[in-house]
């Protein structure tokens, strides 16, 4: 080999080299920008499109400028320093719509406030950054610069060593009914480092050990006896079209209608015998690094998923069920007038004066036992939990969900917190009042949200609360007569309340209902 071939082949070497490893980038790049297109979020969209779309391109630019094949042939001519000059251009051109867009994108997440996104997207503009410093080293050898690429950052050794320690757990299965060409694939696979190979001698095996064992990778020979690679890879459709495994084809009989048929199947490539261990090398590499990459974008989604399970649960333990499935299907709550609810308050007596008889633990760990008995019981007599205030527990019944009597509701669960208080280790005593009529409800606030409720029945209930005796129920003329025909209560007569016209106030005494 004379000098000049010898200096040409370094120089395609070098830049295959930096073409892998900006590849490797840009795929990192691309996986990251994909949960933002799938959000239902406006916020900078069409700029993250762009950084994407500048993405894909790049991706293009890679394959029509630094492919082997192109390499070697421009290699060759006088023009070579050029070509070089204009692939960087191009490149950068790309580049820098990447950079630029992602560096808006941060300010403006900045002025949101949006830190997590923030993070995201600094990251991504250190992977431009990398990308930058890779195109620098496309260089001709008249300018006497080493081709090599300079030394990578510590992020991205981290990422080659995943990789590699993936690349040797990787399962594959060779399916080839010729005996030598099975153990020549596997001793090279061995070499490139890919150990962990299981040999099928026909399709019909092959899918039988896939059945037992799912793998990454198969290598399939098309030219079989009985069942054909082709037939076997109409039979791995759904597993292909799910991104379960992937496939290569291998066949001596390399034409051009039979690797239309495979792609059109949903092959990746196609591998011809006898094998070139180069070719073999670089088209393994490609079907790796993109089952690298979906392993990871489904570890991803995982653990999405995961959070999305834990943000919804945080959700329904602040609102109830029926507003996070409409804030999860709109995004948005609409205010809305509900019409005849039973509304519930239940307050401590004399709470200030135990605070100033006890110490602060002991009040908080009361109230805490105090909160959760009130929603336990909420969940057993269908009254929905709206909120505590201080000492005050705020319900109601028939709002989010049809009941037939929500006074009879929130009249039980009024008898059963005054139980369970008596029994419970502060022995607080309650006052509770019910009232019953329309209200509002909507979502407040824009940092930390709330669900509440608002209107004259609302402020009612809480006035006629104050009216009982301790341990006592009582509700309004409104509320009595629903019940009036299943409870006995007695009239405390016209009662002066704050703010209010004098009310006739309801004493809940007994339950008219047998076996009740």
């Amino acid at each position: 080999m004379s000098q000049k071939e010898d200096q040409n082949k370094t120089v395609v070497l070098a830049l295959m080299e930096i073409r892998r490893q900006i590849s490797l980038l840009v795929d990192a790049l691309l996986l990251s920008l994909s949960p933002f297109l799938e959000r239902e979020q406006t916020e900078c969209i069409e700029d993250i499109k762009k950084v994407y779309e500048a993405s894909l391109l790049l991706k293009r630019k890679l394959g029509e400028f630094l492919e082997k094949n192109i390499l070697e042939q421009r290699v060759q001519t006088v023009e070579f320093p050029a070509f070089l000059t204009q692939v960087r251009h191009d490149l950068r051109n790309a580049v820098n719509v990447i950079n630029g867009y992602g560096e808006m994108i941060v300010e403006e997440f900045q002025n949101k406030q949006r830190a997590s996104f923030v993070d995201q997207f600094v990251e991504i503009l250190t992977k431009v950054s990398q990308i930058l410093t890779l195109i620098d080293q496309i260089k001709s050898p008249e300018r006497k610069t080493n081709l090599h690429p300079a030394p990578i950052s510590s992020e991205l050794k981290r990422e080659s060593e995943e990789f590699r320690a993936f690349k040797e757990k990787i399962s594959i299965l060779i399916v080839d009914d010729n005996v030598e060409s099975c153990e020549i694939l596997r001793r090279y696979l061995k070499n490139i480092g890919y150990p962990n190979t299981q040999i099928a001698y026909n399709g019909a095996l092959g899918l039988a050990l896939l059945e037992m064992q799912p793998v990454d990778l198969i290598l399939l020979d098309i030219d079989m006896p009985e069942m054909n690679g082709i037939e076997v890879l109409q039979r791995l459709k759904e597993e292909i079209i799910h991104q379960k495994v992937m496939v290569l084809m291998i066949s001596a009989a390399d034409t051009l209608e039979n690797t239309i048929e495979c792609i059109k199947l949903g092959a990746e490539d196609f591998l011809p015998k006898p094998f070139n261990s180069d070719l073999l090398r670089v088209r393994m590499g490609s079907c790796v690094e993109k089952r690298w990459f979906i392993n990871k974008e489904k570890k991803y989604h995982e653990q999405l998923e995961v959070e999305k399970q834990r943000y919804e649960g945080l959700m329904r333990a602040v609102f109830p069920a029926v507003i996070v499935e409409e804030l999860a299907h709109t995004g948005t709550v609409q205010p809305a007038n509900y019409s005849n609810v039973a509304i519930l308050f239940a307050d401590v007596v004399s709470f200030t004066a135990y605070c100033d008889t006890h110490e602060p633990a002991d009040v908080l760990h009361n109230l805490q036992d105090f909160a959760e008995m009130c929603e336990t019981a909420a969940i057993e007599h269908h009254v929905q939990k709206i909120k505590t205030i201080g000492d005050s527990f705020l319900g109601t019944s028939g709002m989010l969900t049809h009941r037939e009597n929500p006074v009879l509701d929130c009249l039980e669960y009024a008898a059963k917190l005054l139980a369970l208080s008596a029994k419970s280790s502060s022995k607080w005593q309650l006052r509770v009042g019910i009232h019953f009529g329309s209200v509002i409800g909507g979502i407040v606030g824009h940092r930390q949200y709330q669900f509440d409720i608002w209107g004259d029945v609302v402020n009612t209930a809480a006035r006629i609360q104050t009216q009982a005796d301790p341990n006592r129920i009582c509700l309004s003329r409104q509320a009595w007569e629903k019940v009036s025909d299943q409870c006995t209560c007695k009239s405390l007569g016209m009662r002066a309340v704050r703010g209010k016209a004098p009310l006739e106030i309801f004493e809940y005494v007994s339950d008219k209902r047998p076996n009740v």
